[in-house]
């Protein structure tokens, strides 16, 4: 009988080297990615306490000590923006549009370009001084520009000029044409770089599998249009071989009337007594500072770092509960499943989830139901403040 040699059981059918290599290299970036993803769940919580220790002392502080306290929020905000960064491209992320400075945002992330495409491609930063701000989730537009910075990178060879821009237009029906957007002013974030140029289409590119530059160009596309459409814009690309590829969206231009609304829907309800809130969260350093601040702002506040705890607090407090703050995760009791037991109790219960971690956010945020609502760890506590009027105000 002929020896032969041993092969690996795969049906049938051997891999090839290279399809090992990249099968080796995608368990290791799952890997990597869900290492990441429970790390960031650890971070945001601990940069929720840092801010909010740093938003109670505020509230007492001299001027000198104020200022002192804002640096530390201040830093606290960048670090907690760089974890999303970097969670961005690798995990799903709660889109949240809120009016956003656009020149700030294109001015603030011009370093870490620059460090993306290297030292031989020149990074331009053009704003419009008038450009007003724009409705966008700052994640999703951030990760967006340092994706079309990278595509960009890759097509020109390791030279050659990135362009960020941004400016004022007014668009026709004719230039919209049948996109779901109104003629008017906008602002147009152009993303340009003088790589190798993109064929001609007459339609937009579809990702093809067979071609690495037709699967960048329609992902790319995808996601510019899924985050214009989120305020009804609209995306462009244009290519020419002596000038390269330039993608630009256009956003309708908020004035202050319309910035000034949106603001105006975060103001505050009255609420007519005080509500009884109880707070349910394992981490002391996110559970202490949430009801401290809660008392200061005049609600009963009851607290449980554990589901069977929060049961036992309840039936014991006879009063009417208001609202459930409970984290997602926890020990013995799951968040929803302590909802479920208290909403037999107290039919009217509003609920909000606190959530360090990105997935399961995007998650709840998604299955929310009528009287509930989900925070991203770490938030600030103002804008706790302002998700529990709007629960408690329906």
């Amino acid at each position: 009988m002929a020896k032969g040699v041993d092969k690996p059981a795969t049906g049938g059918t051997e891999l090839k080297e290279d399809a090992r290599t990249n099968l080796l290299l995608a368990q290791k970036t799952e890997v990597i990615s869900d290492l990441a993803g429970a790390m960031a769940n650890q971070f945001n919580n601990i940069m929720m306490a840092v801010s909010s220790y740093a938003e109670l002392e505020i509230k007492k502080a001299s001027s000198q000590e104020k200022r002192s306290l804002e640096q530390v929020l201040s830093n606290a905000a960048r670090a907690t923006s760089l974890m999303q960064k970097l969670l961005a491209f690798s995990r799903k992320h709660v889109p949240s549009p809120q009016p956003l400075p656009l020149n700030r945002l294109v001015t603030e992330i011009g370093n870490l370009l620059q460090l993306v495409v290297g030292e031989g491609i020149e990074v331009v930063l053009a704003v419009d001084p008038a450009v007003q701000s724009v409705k966008a989730d700052r994640v999703e537009l951030e990760q967006l520009i340092l994706s079309l910075a990278i595509d960009g990178r890759n097509g020109m060879n390791g030279g050659g000029k990135l362009t960020v821009s941004t400016e004022i237009v007014k668009l026709s029906n004719k230039f919209i044409g049948t996109e779901a957007a109104d003629p008017g002013k906008f602002v147009a974030l152009s993303v340009s770089d003088t790589g190798a140029a993109i064929e001609p289409r007459k339609d937009t590119p579809r990702p093809d599998r067979k071609n690495n530059q037709d699967l960048r160009i329609g992902l790319a596309l995808a996601a510019a249009s899924g985050i214009a459409k989120e305020s009804r814009g609209l995306v462009r690309v244009s290519s020419e071989p002596a000038s390269g590829t330039t993608f630009k969206i256009y956003f309708p231009a908020l004035g202050q009337d319309d910035s000034e609304a949106m603001a105006g829907s975060q103001v505050l309800k009255i609420l007519p007594i005080a509500r009884t809130v109880l707070v349910v969260e394992d981490d002391d350093s996110v559970r202490i500072p949430t009801t401290e601040f809660l008392k200061m702002e005049g609600f009963k506040v009851l607290q449980a770092r554990t589901g069977s705890e929060a049961i036992h607090v309840v039936q014991k407090n006879r009063s009417l509960l208001d609202l459930l703050i409970t984290d997602v995760v926890m020990p013995g009791m799951s968040g929803p499943e302590v909802a479920e037991k208290l909403i037999e109790m107290h039919p009217d219960l509003k609920i909000l989830y606190m959530s360090g971690d990105v997935d399961q956010g995007a998650a709840w945020s998604d299955s929310a139901k009528s009287g509930q609502a989900v925070l991203q760890k770490p938030f600030r506590l103002n804008v706790l403040n302002d998700k529990i009027h709007d629960l408690l105000g329906q």
